[in-house]
């Protein structure tokens, strides 16, 4: 019977010492994500925005031509988003247009405004327009956006009008 009661009190701080360990282990971890997240918040190019964006016809005619200005935007928050990360594709049906800065895609982005030319900037509007490619002859030609940012999808409009 003395033994037994040995072995039972022998488990009590056997069992504590471990569990002590385990939450030390998961608070450290808890504590180590955090303070890593909270260091690098605004300077990780992995993390997404909680920008939004509005999209509205550019008040330009339509035509067959390659030219025309589609759509301009303007991005709302607190993140300045680098062109680098940033990605714009305009669908019309079931073609989808790439838009870039560069003017080497089939839809062109020239900023209105802003002081950095590589960033889209909170307030700053954007001109999207073809670039070579018929994106949108008719009018009332309905246009869907899709912004992401670090593979991340922007909140915003999702699509618009051009007359």
């Amino acid at each position: 019977m003395k033994n037994e009661m040995k072995n039972e009190q022998a488990v009590s701080p056997v069992i504590a010492t471990i569990l002590m360990v385990a939450i030390t282990v998961v608070l450290a971890g808890v504590l180590y994500v955090w303070a890593n997240n909270l260091a690098a918040e605004g300077t990780d190019t992995s993390m997404h925005t909680l920008n939004t964006y509005s999209a509205d016809d550019a008040n330009g005619d339509t035509s067959g031509g390659t030219g025309d200005a589609l759509i301009m935007m303007q991005m709302t928050g607190k993140d300045t988003l680098s062109w680098t990360f940033a990605r714009i594709q305009l669908s019309v049906g079931d073609t989808i247009h790439k838009c870039s800065v560069a003017g080497g895609d089939p839809c062109v982005i020239t900023q209105q405004g802003g002081d950095n030319a590589n960033s889209w900037e909170p307030g700053e509007y954007v001109l999207l327009s073809e670039n070579g490619a018929d994106i949108c002859t008719d009018v009332g030609c309905q246009v869907g956006i899709s912004v992401t940012y670090n593979g991340n999808t922007v909140a915003g409009a999702g699509s618009t009008i051009v007359d």
